[in-house]
């Protein structure tokens, strides 16, 4: 009886999600989906239910859930590819035949070792919604290992860290990676973990109570001057908190020095509008404003930061503040889960270029490494050093490791130079190995002098100027910015 009631709640909670974010069309494929996973999953806390139940919560599109749920059945035998396709459709299906079950990197020999992320890169970069179930299922896997912590199971955590944390990171999937790396620090080190939980405890406790005096406080602001929004708090996850302490040498107390607000408003124009009401109300602290909006980072994150001296009475610590779009927001804690959702129907999709370039630059750069060791240090670099950012054709922003050559911007662009043609660093024909300067302007040169544009044969809107799709209107950048925006919600 109790599970048959607990299959009646599930299928109620999920018939409902269905019904409230997703249109008619992706509702109905939802639905079969769901009914075709119930009639052969276990139950409700099978593979397929959960994996649904966290793409639902990421904001994913309706194809990636549904091939969500029916993945595992597919991998169990349970559904052919034909069946699938005449119940879901060739999408679905097609998306699938695509997808193999995720297996644990060998690490026996350095040959297997490189041979499976080869393959593993070869999967991710096939299909955009490849890396996202991926990452989903092994989320699902760390999070669901109950027992003692064996060697596979670390084995398993570290190579997570190792390889799908810096994938997740550059797909802009903030609350997957969050949890993906508390996962991995939970089973590689739990005494760790618990004492660093027990430690963080009392002083987010009293941050908390700063914040809700600062919440309600910012939303008086934004509402007394007309602008829509909602605020949020922030806080660290566990595995940041100890990495940032590894990294720095900085005691808990410093790494946990500021008290962290998120402003959400629909619109670009109203972001640079909350800055100046919070620079008009605080006082800034010099040299800690970054414009994301203007200057994206390379996985696509776009906000506005800036960090306030403390307000006596409320907080001893200084105050620091994310401003961001809705849609930004989307992307900066779902990714590519919510791009698929939000996208504009006219846009070519800038960032969906940049993330397929720099997939298939991952793939060329693991065939050129020495060692699968080497390659996973080199996807560390491009992800988490700080980085300088230098422009290329057309605009296009790449942010680099500090000390970056010439050949490095052309190994992380995925940029290759034609026979005949040259590289210019600001209108100067340079070499490989000239060290590029944060702002840098680099061109690739054709045989005939003329500006060059690579990857269009690959990836057809990597020679489109970025600024038609961003702005929706070519004639008119300006007012197109403000009438575009002044609608994303």
């Amino acid at each position: 009886m109790r599970r048959d009631t607990l299959e009646l709640a599930c299928d109620s909670l999920f018939i409902e999600k269905f019904r409230q974010a997703y249109n008619a069309v992706d509702g109905d494929l939802l639905n079969r989906a769901y009914a075709f996973a119930k009639g052969k999953a276990r139950g409700p806390d099978s593979p397929s239910f959960q994996a649904a139940a966290l793409l639902l919560d990421q904001e994913a599109d309706a194809v990636t859930i549904a091939v969500a749920l029916i993945a595992p059945l597919h991998w169990q035998g349970l559904a052919d590819l034909e069946q699938i396709r005449q119940h879901l459709g060739r999408e679905v299906a097609g998306t699938l035949e695509g997808l193999s079950s995720p297996f644990p990197l060998r690490f026996d020999t350095r040959r297997y070792r490189r041979e499976d992320i080869g393959a593993l890169l070869a999967t991710m970069g096939s299909n955009p919604r490849t890396a996202l179930l991926l990452i989903t299922f092994r989320l699902l896997a760390l999070e669901d290992a109950a027992g003692p912590r064996n060697y596979d199971l670390r084995h398993l955590a570290q190579e997570t860290l190792d390889f799908y944390v810096p994938i997740a990171n550059r797909l802009s999937l903030g609350e997957v990676r969050r949890r993906l790396e508390d996962a991995c620090f939970h089973i590689l080190d739990p005494a760790g973990y618990e004492h660093l939980r027990k430690k963080v405890a009392p002083i987010q406790a009293e941050d908390d109570k700063c914040l809700a005096i600062l919440l309600a406080g910012v939303q008086r602001l934004l509402n007394n001057n007309g602008i829509q929004g909602r605020v949020q708090g922030r806080t660290k996850s566990l595995h940041a908190i100890r990495r940032k302490m590894n990294r720095t040498g900085k005691t808990l107390e410093e790494i946990m020095d500021r008290v962290g607000l998120r402003v959400i408003v629909p619109s670009v124009p109203q972001c640079y509008a909350v800055l100046g009401l919070l620079h008009t109300h605080f006082k800034p602290i010099p040299g800690t404003f970054d414009d994301y909006i203007g200057l994206p980072k390379d996985n696509g994150y776009q906000s506005l930061h800036t960090c306030v001296y403390p307000v006596r009475g409320i907080s001893h610590k200084p105050i620091e503040f994310q401003v961001r779009t809705e849609l930004m927001h989307a992307e900066a804690e779902h990714g590519t889960a919510a791009h698929w959702r939000y996208k504009r129907e006219n846009a070519t999709g800038v960032a969906d270029v940049n993330q397929a370039q720099w997939m298939a630059g991952l793939v060329r750069q693991h065939e050129q490494a020495e060692s699968a060791e080497a390659f996973i240090e080199l996807l560390h670099r491009q992800v988490f050093q700080d980085h300088l950012v230098v422009f290329g054709n057309r605009g296009r922003i790449i942010r680099l490791a500090e000390k970056a050559t010439v050949q490095d911007y052309l190994n992380t662009a995925n940029v290759q130079v034609p026979w005949g043609a040259s590289v210019k660093v600001n209108g100067e024909t340079a070499t490989m190995d000239r060290p590029l300067k944060d702002g840098d302007s680099i061109e690739i040169m054709g045989g005939d002098d003329s500006p060059g544009c690579q990857g269009a044969a690959d990836f057809p809107g990597a020679c489109q100027d970025p600024f038609d799709g961003f702005f929706g209107s070519p004639g008119s950048p300006a007012k197109a910015f403000t009438q575009g925006h002044s609608q994303e919600s």
